[in-house]
């Protein structure tokens, strides 16, 4: 029987032992991670760190029998001649095929004051890498706090955003020109600006910090922001720490082919500790993409369709809608090939830049179109042309169906991943009894994340008329618009 080793549980080997076991993989599956929590649904966390979930809910779903996981164990060496994997404890675990999935590590501002990254050295610094680190701030802090995030990424963005939907005052501290410059023009990250001051966050854009002190963040211009907490939002890199000490070809990350394979054919490495050929996948989409094509791999020994470098990033929260598709270098280049559409709409956070071949979405930057968003995404990731309506696309406009006042029957509640309101009740019927097991079972949740609430109302619908009683202000999963 082939013995399948797995290091590390996050989001991309979750999804891997869950096709392997739908699909009938006929060796032994055994997880080794580190963290003594189950991983979590990234899409969940600004839920979480707004106060609006509880972080047992933004649990991915408990791994069923034969699957071994054993958490809280560190693994401390790879023999890749006897093909054993030894961790802290002593215990030694045999494979056939090895999966590394040792995700990433925060990356310390050069800061005095700031110490590692386990936040120890210095009180106040908060690195807010699961549902738990985020429920223990909102738990410490005072209601009236004043939390600085530094960072302007996409990451920091998001971050920001979730603490003041929290009722933190919040700060937020760049040291580009402008918000996610690597990834948005200046238009957009205006807008997204914008949208963070509208809601409370203090932007600031241009800065460097020049010292931590107690109470307060000194910036190089000499201006001091006061703040009980420090998010840093500088950056991840991947965790090639075993893959280096086992010999492996290390890059950025961990060198993988097109089946995932690392330079030893029986450790393949999948989810952001991966560089695949061809550029990241550093995306939730991406790194899910590759689990459903290594469960292939491992199951038929026969190549997936892993795309490689297609990039869709989003940043959620209720209000913030932003995602950056493909190439953004494609947005800003000139080509005969590559057509250009923009909309820029600041006073009411608007705006989109395409870049199309032959109708296809090449790159996409979107700032508060979430129908756009989803739609999209949607024709970027199955190469389907735009609409010959680009506006009307944009916009969310009606189609003529809708405006002769006609409505669907089965509403669609997450537009990300057309997933609707029969398939999530179908799911929850079928014993996807909460926000993460129907995100796991539907994937409804995981793209912009917009309609977490929608699935919750829903979920505790169900969950009543299942026991006879529907709450007040809950209508009835059977009646049009329950969710």
């Amino acid at each position: 029987m082939s013995r399948l080793v797995i290091i590390g549980d996050c989001p991309a080997s979750h999804r891997l032992v869950q096709r392997l076991l739908e699909q009938g993989y006929p060796g032994s599956i055994t997880v080794l991670d580190a963290r003594e929590h189950a991983p979590h649904n990234p899409v969940l966390l600004p839920a979480v760190l707004s106060a609006g979930l509880e972080p047992e809910l933004a649990a991915l779903p408990t791994h069923p029998e034969p699957v071994r996981v054993h958490r809280g164990t560190r693994v401390t060496g790879i023999d890749r001649q006897r093909r054993v994997v030894r961790t802290e404890h002593g215990r030694v675990h045999g494979y056939d095929t090895l999966v590394l999935a040792t995700g990433t590590s925060p990356v310390a501002p050069d800061l005095p004051g700031i110490g590692d990254t386990t936040g120890s050295a210095t009180r106040g610094i908060r690195w807010l890498r699961d549902p738990f680190e985020c429920h223990r701030l909102h738990r410490e802090l005072a209601s009236d706090a004043v939390v600085t995030v530094l960072g302007g990424g996409p990451s920091g963005v998001e971050t920001a955003h979730a603490l003041a939907l929290g009722g933190y005052e919040v700060s937020l501290v760049h040291r580009g020109q402008h918000l996610m410059r690597s990834r948005v023009d200046r238009a957009a990250a205006d807008i997204v600006a914008s949208t963070l001051r509208d809601n409370g966050v203090n932007v600031f854009t241009g800065e460097t910090v020049a010292e931590l002190l107690p109470g307060k963040l000194v910036l190089a211009s000499g201006q001091a922001i006061s703040t009980d907490a420090l998010v840093p939002r500088t950056g991840t890199r991947p965790d090639t720490t075993l893959a280096n000490e086992a010999g492996l070809r290390i890059s950025r990350g961990i060198v993988v082919d097109a089946e995932l394979r690392s330079s030893d054919p029986r450790v393949h490495a999948l989810g952001s500790c991966a560089e695949p050929s061809g550029g990241d996948a550093n995306s939730l989409d991406g790194h899910w993409e590759q689990a459903e094509n290594l469960a292939g791999i491992l199951l038929t020994g026969r190549a997936g369709s892993h795309r490689g470098g297609g990039e869709l990033l989003r940043a959620r929260g209720a209000g913030l809608e932003l995602a950056c598709i493909g190439d953004p270098e494609l947005l800003t280049g000139e080509s005969r090939r590559v057509e250009h559409v923009t909309i820029n709409d600041p006073k009411r956070r608007r705006y989109a830049r395409l870049a199309l071949r032959e109708d296809r979405v090449l790159a996409a930057t979107l700032v508060g179109l979430p129908e756009a968003i989803a739609k999209l995404s949607q024709l970027y990731e199955t190469g389907m042309p735009v609409p010959p309506d680009r506006l009307a696309t944009l916009l969310g406009s009606p189609t003529r169906f809708e405006a002769a006042g006609h409505t669907t029957l089965d509403p669609v509640l997450c537009h990300c991943n057309n997933v609707s309101r029969s398939a999530l009740t179908a799911a929850f019927h079928d014993g996807a009894r909460d926000v993460p097991a129907l995100a796991s079972a539907t994937r409804a949740t995981t793209g912009c994340g917009s309609c977490v609430g929608a699935v919750r109302e829903l979920c505790g619908a169900l969950a009543a008329s299942s026991s006879g009683h529907v709450p007040t202000g809950t209508d009835s999963p059977t009646q049009e618009g329950a969710a």
